[in-house]
């Protein structure tokens, strides 16, 4: 290890022994051109800023104040550059789109599936009130059909026990319920 350390050390100190090989030649006596800078002064613009909070520090907050910036502009410009107010112009996302044939054409479609949605709406609103009001007669009959049931089955349970008026024959010709063999059963 000692004996690397000092050979790395004799090599930095003697360098390198070979004789440069690489050719100069004589810069040439030319006299060097830079273009004329045209002389320029600084204007200073102000920008109003309203006020926001600090992106790194929510909690910040900065109130509404001026910026200013100054610009380098060539000597004959005028001392003052007028800026405009933000509300000069009207936000690009405010402002409408120029008429052409393809909006047109794209809002004509809107409208027909506008009106063919609300179409559907409507007839699918009378049809589900259609139903509705079927539902209810259905509701109702049932109803109806559940009371004439009971009472045919209470009248079935009189006729079943036999109530003395029933009994007695009425004409020689009509037949009794005990008579006969062909009697109904409900």
């Amino acid at each position: 290890m000692r004996s690397c350390t000092l050979f790395l050390l004799a090599s930095l100190v003697a360098g390198c022994a070979l004789p440069a090989t690489v050719a100069q030649k004589p810069l040439p006596e030319t006299s060097v051109v830079v273009a004329a800078v045209a002389p320029t002064k600084r204007v200073e613009t102000r920008y109003d800023v309203r006020g926001y909070r600090e992106a790194a520090d929510p909690s910040l907050r900065h109130e509404a104040h001026a910026v200013y910036r100054q610009t380098r502009v060539p000597l004959a410009a005028s001392d003052s550059l007028e800026t405009v107010p933000r509300t000069a112009y009207p936000l690009a996302s405010v402002t409408p789109l120029p008429p052409s044939e393809e909006l047109a054409a794209e809002l004509a479609t809107q409208k027909k599936l506008t009106a063919e949605m609300r179409a559907l709406q409507a007839s699918v609103a009378d049809v589900a009130q259609k139903m509705q009001a079927q539902y209810a007669l259905l509701v109702r009959q049932s109803a109806e059909t559940m009371k004439l049931r009971e009472q045919l089955e209470t009248e079935r349970q009189q006729i079943g026990k036999g109530s003395p008026t029933e009994s007695t024959p009425s004409s020689g010709n009509a037949p009794t319920l005990g008579n006969t063999p062909s009697e109904i059963n409900w």
